[in-house]
């Protein structure tokens, strides 16, 4: 299992220059904890490319950093004590990147498109698809019809269906699927509005899309035990979130209404 300081410096290796690369080595491989001017003059970079890179990583200072390293290193004699706090940072890891990346603008464009829509297509296969059924849930209590599509030849066909001014919502944390791709293409050629739900900055989706929710994916080497739908759950989660926020009064009343049906009064 790999320590709690491993996490922190793969999550954010992206960022690092040159010199912040070779600090993050250091620890990366398990070298004695030193002071920062005798790591600063081992490594042959100045205190403060230090300090920056402890911010990089999300920490404070140096202290914060030499602390949790030799933390890192006690808790994985407990085993116990570690799992809960490695799936703890996991966590806090992965709900950082997610807000870091999450444009609030677009998340503001994809509420007010699922607030005026009546009927939303749902589209996601394997584990978008069990967050399909989160975002049906949640949205049929304001009153929204939710169809779920769970299967690439499903998406292609119903593709076609699709009239001027549907909302769908697209839900793939790769974002590159070709078959995918030619759907979210044809929609967009009918005007149906499109809602993108990924983790792939780059994916060809954007082009076609009206609202685009950039998520994370730590990868299935750093997820350390969370399911990965989470990414995309947490921005559903958010999207619920901001159109209670917007219509509070409506989306309540909308909300007891549904609460009432279920229980069958």
């Amino acid at each position: 299992m790999e320590s709690y300081i491993e996490l922190i410096i793969q999550a954010n290796q992206k960022k690092f220059t040159d010199v912040e690369r070779v600090i993050a080595q250091y620890f990366l491989d398990g070298n004695k904890e030193l002071g920062i001017q005798e790591l600063a003059k081992k490594l042959s970079v100045s205190n403060s490319s230090i300090t920056r890179f402890c911010k990089k990583i999300g920490l404070a200072n140096y202290k914060e950093l030499i602390y949790l390293y030799k933390y890192s290193s006690k808790g994985a004699k407990n085993q116990n004590d570690s799992s809960i706090s490695y799936v703890n940072l996991n966590y806090s890891l992965l709900l950082n990147d997610i807000i870091e990346k999450l444009d609030k603008e677009e998340v503001k464009k994809a509420a007010l498109m699922i607030d005026a829509g009546r009927i939303i297509h749902y589209w996601g296969t394997g584990y978008n698809a069990f967050c399909g059924e989160d975002f049906q849930f949640k949205f049929s209590r304001l009153g929204k019809i939710v169809n779920v599509i769970k299967d690439e030849h499903s998406i292609s066909m119903m593709a076609h269906g699709v009239q001027q001014g549907d909302l769908v919502v697209v839900s793939s944390i790769s974002g590159d699927n070709e078959a995918i791709q030619e759907a979210v293409k044809t929609v967009s050629e009918k005007n149906a509005k499109v809602i993108v739900i990924t983790a792939n900055e780059k994916s060809p989706y954007k082009e076609f899309s009206n609202a685009f929710c950039l998520t994370s994916s730590m990868g299935k080497k750093d997820m350390g035990g969370i399911s990965p739908q989470i990414p995309v759950l947490t921005v559903i989660d958010i999207l619920y979130t901001e159109i209670l926020a917007m219509y509070h009064e409506d989306t309540i009343k909308s909300w007891i209404k549904s609460e009432v049906i279920l229980k069958g009064k």
